[in-house]
């Protein structure tokens, strides 16, 4: 998914930085490198890069390190793989470091889905970018509970054999007759009906946006999942099998 502001983020980013670790020079027990042993409050930009557990998401920095971050119980309202600014305790747990939020400086992102259209007169095709900004109804969704501890999956139809969904592209779904099973891969990008219908795009390459009946499942925004599902009659996917993927 595209994200427009990512110059804005970068700009704030520069102004906002502070590494504030003292004499250390860095804070990340994945890469090994020195970290406060006590409570050392840091100031970083970081993005969401998955679900640990509870509160706890795994979170990169602008440097690229993997963090362990608290992010509170309204956490799972950032859009995933979307920059923001945490200012926080480096603090101790049995996993080891561990970041707990205490502020965060965050700007929503305006989402753009990117559809094909036919230029007039020489038949050859354009790229249309439609921008919707303004807060996402997603932001006021509860925490997700996944059917797994560690990626976004909900089985709403107790699927156990994928072989019978049929793969697709998301530009190809609307060849299909209604009632076909098919798979795609996409990510959320906007929510079309609050906790009803959200819209997956295919992407930069694949392109293309379906809306997606949820079924009672919910997945973040940003969050690029291979999908399982019906076709409706009116072109829309009732969901079955939602498989997050990075």
């Amino acid at each position: 998914m595209k994200i427009i502001n990512q110059k804005h983020m970068a700009a704030l980013a520069a102004g906002c930085l502070l590494f504030s670790f003292s004499a250390v020079s860095g804070v990340s027990s994945a890469a090994g490198q020195a970290v406060p042993g006590d409570a050392a409050a840091v100031t970083m930009q970081v993005k969401i890069v998955g679900h640990e557990a509870g509160t706890i998401y795994r979170v990169t920095d602008a440097a690229g390190r993997e963090l362990r971050m608290d992010l509170g119980k309204h956490g799972g309202r950032m859009l995933n793989k979307h920059p923001f600014i945490v200012r926080g305790q480096v603090v101790e747990d049995e996993k080891g470091r561990l970041i707990k939020m205490e502020k965060v400086e965050y700007k929503d992102p305006a989402v753009q889905i990117e559809k094909a259209a036919q230029r007039a007169g020489d038949g050859t095709e354009d790229t249309l970018v439609d921008v919707h900004a303004g807060r996402d109804a997603a932001y006021d969704h509860a925490l997700s509970e996944s059917h797994n501890a560690y990626y976004y999956t909900y089985n709403m139809a107790n699927v156990q054999d994928t072989s019978q969904y049929k793969p697709v592209a998301v530009t190809e779904i609307a060849q299909q007759p209604a009632g076909t099973k098919i798979a795609f891969a996409g990510s959320a990008v906007a929510t079309v009906e609050k906790d009803e219908v959200m819209r997956f795009w295919g992407g930069p390459k694949a392109g293309g946006h379906v809306d997606v009946v949820m079924n009672g499942a919910y997945v973040p925004l940003g969050q690029r999942s291979t999908v399982y599902g019906t076709l409706n009659e009116d072109g829309t996917v009732l969901l079955e099998l939602l498989e997050s993927v990075e």
